[in-house]
């Protein structure tokens, strides 16, 4: 039996957990890394900035960054391999974050944050491919909502240390990101030592070297039935990858643009909701310490939206649990602004906003990537990524503008407005996955791995 085959068909082993651990264990830290803003903003001294707009772009640095990395960077990892582009990746963000402890104002500290952010968009594609290739097919959905959980966590913790951090030092800001640089360089550790390369990229690859790393990975596996050098029936031609033009060949044309309105308008509001809600509550409240528990909050219901997604696709599709979790998302939103006044019932409804965009997050990471074959499929998840990131940029910098003639409680309804957009794009996939419009088009294994 072939080794993809055998990863797909056959119970998983303990290697494939322990890989799994790994890329959990790494984007745990980004999680920190990309929200570690919102919570530093609040304690900020007012002279820091000349003005609102400039928190605006600070927010908006590590986004912008994440967009470059994910559509410059991610689809390197078709061409030179997952594993070695996380690598770099991770060092880079350990650049940015030792720069961001060290930043003696604001325009330091957003060139520090975009090479953060840089790091963190160039492996996110790769992370979540990793997962799902490493999986079998009956556990995916499962592992991508566990693997998911990182972000929030991340978030969650990594915000509630620095917090304790933060107040043990008098207030010093710099911890905050000096922690975050030591987590960093564990997880380049991690990576170094736990994480494997891409069983479907080195089958792609016909060399010498590629089959003696797919030896050692079949050796890891300790399983006699698999032989290393055997190769599904319908193996593809070995093709360069990374090539924004594959992504719109035939069907995949339909599926691409789909995707990236859905993902664009999702993170149009994300971003906004994780970047501003603990200023704005704060601003609303006059309670920093406010401020820094709706964020968490928000992080809570992320973590529990991940692993909601999980349990949910063991009994539906997981393009239908993509499309009703934005409309979810839209709905809370919207009932948080309408409840903006009362700082405990609003704090409270974060909570949900946090459950329906991780489940519309978590939703996209295993959906999208078996849309496309294996040697475009960072590139689609790269691609993905930043055309999402991009457009969600505008929103902290719009915010921060509008801020001085629009009041909060009516920027959170506009924000549900992208989220219904994104609702209707999802819808769409959905429909063609009824249609069985969806199948996968990996041609390197024999079973489509669509959802139905």
């Amino acid at each position: 039996m072939d080794v993809l085959t055998a990863i797909k068909t056959k119970p998983m082993k303990r290697f494939q957990y322990v890989s799994l651990m790994a890329c959990l264990l790494v984007i745990t830290v980004d999680g920190f890394d990309v929200f570690v803003m919102g919570f530093v903003l609040p304690h900020l001294p007012d002279d820091f900035f000349s003005g609102t707009a400039e928190k605006g772009y600070l927010l908006s640095a590590g986004l912008f960054g994440m967009a470059a990395g994910s559509i410059l960077l991610a689809p390197l990892a078709d061409r030179i391999g997952r594993r070695k582009l996380v690598q770099i990746c991770l060092t880079a963000s350990l650049v940015g974050m030792v720069a961001s402890a060290m930043s003696p104002n604001v325009e330091a500290l957003i060139v520090a944050r975009l090479i953060t952010g840089i790091g963190i968009g160039g492996m996110a594609a790769s992370l979540v491919v990793l997962v799902q290739e490493y999986c079998s097919d009956s556990r995916r959905n499962l592992m991508v909502g566990i693997y998911s959980i990182g972000f929030p966590v991340g978030s969650l913790v990594g915000g509630g240390i620095g917090a304790f951090l933060v107040g043990s030092l008098g207030g010093s800001w710099h911890v905050m990101f000096a922690f975050g640089a030591v987590i960093t360089l564990g997880a380049i550790v991690v990576a170094y030592f736990f994480m494997p390369e891409s069983i479907d990229f080195l089958v792609t690859r016909n060399t010498p070297e590629a089959q003696a790393e797919i030896n050692r990975i079949v050796a890891r596996l300790d399983d006699p039935s698999i032989d290393p050098e055997a190769r599904p029936a319908a193996t593809p031609a070995v093709v360069a990858g990374g090539s924004l033009r594959s992504l719109f060949s035939g069907r995949l044309a339909k599926r691409t643009l789909l995707s990236w309105l859905a993902y664009a308008s999702l993170m149009c509001s994300f971003y906004f909701a994780n970047t501003w809600t603990p200023e704005l509550v704060k601003t609303a409240s006059g309670d920093a310490n406010l401020g820094t528990t709706a964020g968490l909050i928000l992080s809570l219901g992320g973590l529990f939206g991940a692993l909601t997604f999980g349990v949910w696709t063991l009994k539906t599709s997981a393009p239908r649990v993509l499309w009703i979790s934005m409309l979810g998302a839209a709905i809370s939103i919207f009932t948080f602004a309408a409840f903006f006044t009362h700082s405990a019932i609003a704090i409270a409804i974060t909570a949900a906003v946090g459950l329906f965009t991780y489940i519309a997050i978590t939703a996209s990471a295993a959906v999208v990537p078996q849309l496309y074959p294996a040697s475009s499929r960072a590139t689609a998840m790269g691609w993905m990524l930043g055309v999402g990131r991009l457009c969600s940029i505008s929103a902290p910098i719009l915010v921060g503008y509008a801020l001085t003639v629009v009041a909060p409680q009516t920027l959170y309804y506009f924000a549900a407005i992208p989220m219904l957009i994104g609702a209707w794009a999802t819808h769409s996939l959905w429909r063609l996955s009824r249609t069985r419009q969806l199948e996968s088009v990996d041609t390197a294994r024999t079973v489509a791995s669509a959802a139905h």
